[in-house]
């Protein structure tokens, strides 16, 4: 269904003409942090690559769903979904937590050829909706909002809350105007926010308006979206998207933090848990800052990690009873996948 600006309702019209005015004299989109803690918006989530990169946010809209951007989830070059995408939500990084919340991609519905609101022509210009794999909590257990409801620009006013690239702390805009809407169901908007907030969804005090694609660039959602999305999330036939399964691999990640004031080179040997006792160990090696937290480069479904650190030189600052070529580690056992945190102190 192709849109234009005069064919909206006369109260939008306006509402868009008076933002467009606004918009124009604003020299800049004005941009705030939001206290985690307070934030009203239950739903944020974020996806990222490695332990805690931001590259996108989303909005949780079912117990395992998450409305995005497509180029948020989705290679340019293969069609196919990133493999080293996950999603986190309600985490707030801006103080240097890593939370432990993370949840892997199982499959990606996104705007069929010949969907009635229109596929949207390039992947950029495309929304998508990530399901999640079972076998992890369900987003209800971590966030209270997770129910998806459309809604309309009325005269309060457009935002968007979104994560920051850059610090990963959350941040909301509430100068996020739309000025039309165009075929396609496109959007051009007033705004550009930072690196990070690609996918976060454009509301109203009523709901969901719209995602935002990148700067000055949206996707409205209308009924015909809103009702191919509830088709999903109630686990129906998708109607107006197809799948892309995102055939994923569920590993651990093992994050270590450094509580010491200087920077720690760490050797880290480990197998699987169901593997035969005469089967090598793997190992990997590398030096985490001080202060800092590090994921380790291995990925494993379920396993056992023995970890030492050295420091100034090779003094040994991380070591335990169990010996490998006379070298002491210490023994950190791991029985399901997901993210597993241990902050390190010079005495341990």
């Amino acid at each position: 269904m192709n849109r234009r600006i005069s064919r909206l309702p006369v109260f939008l019209y306006l509402l868009f003409a008076g933002w467009f005015f606004f918009s124009a004299a604003s020299a800049a989109t004005f941009v705030e942090p939001v206290d985690a803690g307070r934030v009203r918006d239950r739903s944020l989530a974020a996806i990222v690559t490695g332990v805690d990169d931001v590259v996108c946010t989303g909005t949780v809209i079912g117990p395992r769903h998450v409305l995005t951007a497509a180029s948020c989830v989705i290679d340019p070059e293969t069609g196919a979904p990133f493999r080293d995408r996950q999603i986190m939500p309600r985490i707030d990084l801006d103080d240097g937590y890593i939370p432990a919340a993370r949840r892997f991609v199982r499959r990606v519905y996104l705007p069929a050829a010949d969907a009635s609101f229109g596929p949207g022509g390039a992947l950029e210009s495309q929304l998508a909706i990530v399901e999640v794999i079972d076998g992890q909590p369900a987003f209800s257990e971590v966030t209270s909002e997770t129910g998806f409801h459309y809604g309309h620009a009325g005269n309060d006013g457009l935002d968007a809350l979104f994560y920051d690239a850059v610090t990963g702390g959350q941040m909301t805009s509430v100068s996020c105007a739309a000025l039309s809407i165009e075929a396609g169901d496109l959007m051009p908007l007033s705004c550009s926010l930072p690196e990070g907030a690609a996918g976060a969804a454009i509301r109203s005090a009523s709901g969901i308006v719209g995602i935002y694609l990148g700067p000055g660039r949206g996707r409205y959602i209308g009924k015909a979206e809103q009702e191919g999305i509830g088709r999903i999330i109630t686990g129906l036939q998708p109607g107006h998207f197809r799948v892309a399964e995102a055939g994923y691999a569920p590993f651990i990640s093992f994050v270590l933090a450094n509580a010491c004031d200087r920077p720690i080179s760490y050797v880290a040997r480990y197998r699987p848990i169901a593997a035969r006792k005469d089967q090598p160990f793997a190992t990997v090696s590398g030096e985490v800052d001080g202060g800092a937290s590090a994921i380790l480069p291995f990925k494993t479904e379920n396993g056992v990690i023995y970890l030492r650190g050295m420091a100034d030189g090779g003094r040994l600052t991380w070591g335990g009873d169990h010996r490998f070529a006379g070298e002491g580690y210490f023994k950190v056992a791991i029985t399901d996948w997901g993210d597993h945190f241990h902050a390190l102190s010079c005495g341990e």
